[in-house]
């Protein structure tokens, strides 16, 4: 019989189930992903948006949290019985009064309802690709549309037909491979989004541990912009060139090498600077006092690569500069002339307008 304990987050408490972490579990929690949850926390009140589709609800745990947090008003789903027994005992545990709790299949309860949302989380164990197209019409004017993905390896550049296959995108596996994935990922949702006449447009984003995550502010115009900054990165394993075009190419490398390339993929900026000020420079003693320093070094380097729109970044190895710490490079690359940044996507990677 499966153990639960009260788990606390943040300013939340609730009941999550004890064991290894898999789809074994009777009802799911990832307890690796507070971080996660704490930024979705920033990232709502930073926008303001109060009602919340959370679709894969799970043990309610980001819901819950959305809910006490940021003062949202959340209807919770998941087509586990067992979840939403949990996610019921879990409110009335902190006091919250949902929207709604439903125990429907995804897909079916968004062609279904007749409400919409100004944020839905989709968060599922594996790939979010399949539930895309029913949530964007549930998504209110200007709503936002926040997507996890879990299958890194496909994106990361391991099964690259996979990829394909899910994504309509080739993966390259590369020091880079990370934000080539979070860009594969970014160019699908894009795509789906463009099917029905909606801009989705990445505003936040980040790979940490094991996922890979995007906020997508919709807009009912603008599609034929955002579709512009779909294109490719290609890469030369030799002299590790890098570049990105919007154009498929067949050339080979200054050094004479063959290139490699990954895409399509989205080779836009993946945030909004005023957004993240927004996120670190919000008052609230009470909850701020919840969040660490690592919370806030975090968005300050999301920050600083918000100012460099480049879709790939180095490790230092790569730029020749093996005997130089990092923040040693990014000095000397702005006192050339450069554009750099640490980069969150490697301990060891640079953001960096810098050619070659």
């Amino acid at each position: 019989m499966t153990k639960y304990e009260i788990i606390n987050e943040g300013k939340t408490k609730f009941y999550a189930p004890l064991g290894k972490i898999s789809k074994k579990l009777p009802v799911f929690y990832n307890p690796a992903k507070e971080f996660d949850r704490d930024i979705s926390i920033l990232f709502l009140r930073a926008t303001g948006k109060e009602k919340v589709l959370d679709l894969l609800a799970a043990s309610g745990a980001r819901g819950l949290r959305l809910a006490k947090e940021a003062k949202a008003k959340v209807w919770f789903n998941d087509i586990n019985k067992e979840a939403v027994k949990l996610i019921k005992k879990n409110a009335k545990l902190n006091k919250i009064t949902p929207i709604k709790i439903s125990n429907n299949r995804a897909n079916e309860l968004m062609a279904t309802m007749k409400e919409k949302f100004d944020f839905i989380d989709i968060d599922p164990f594996g790939s979010p690709i399949n539930f895309i197209s029913q949530a964007i019409p549930r998504l209110a004017k200007d709503g936002i549309l926040a997507v996890t993905a879990t299958d890194t390896a496909p994106l990361f550049g391991v099964y690259p037909w996979t990829c394909f296959r899910k994504y309509g995108s080739f993966s390259l596996k590369t020091k880079f491979s990370h934000e080539i994935g979070i860009r594969i990922l970014a160019k699908a949702v894009i795509e789906l989004g463009a099917k029905q006449n909606i801009s989705l447009k990445p505003i936040f984003a980040h790979a940490t541990q094991h996922y890979y995550r995007i906020y997508f502010q919709s807009k009912r115009s603008h599609v034929k912009e955002i579709l512009q900054d779909i294109g490719f990165i290609y890469y030369c394993p030799k002299c590790k060139r890098r570049f990105a075009t919007k154009f498929e190419m067949h050339e080979k490398c200054k050094c004479g090498n063959k290139l490699s390339f990954a895409g399509p993929l989205y080779i836009g900026n993946l945030w909004d600077s005023k957004l993240i000020k927004t996120m670190i420079s919000l008052e609230n003693p009470k909850y701020i006092k919840q969040m660490t320093k690592k919370h806030e070094k975090f968005l300050n380097r999301l920050l600083e690569e918000s100012k460099i729109n480049v879709p790939y970044f180095y490790e230092v190895g790569e730029l020749g500069w093996e005997d130089k710490k990092l923040d040693e490079v990014v000095k000397e690359l702005k006192k050339e002339g450069f554009k750099a940044s640490r980069t969150h996507f490697s301990g060891k990677g640079i953001r960096t307008n810098y050619s070659f």
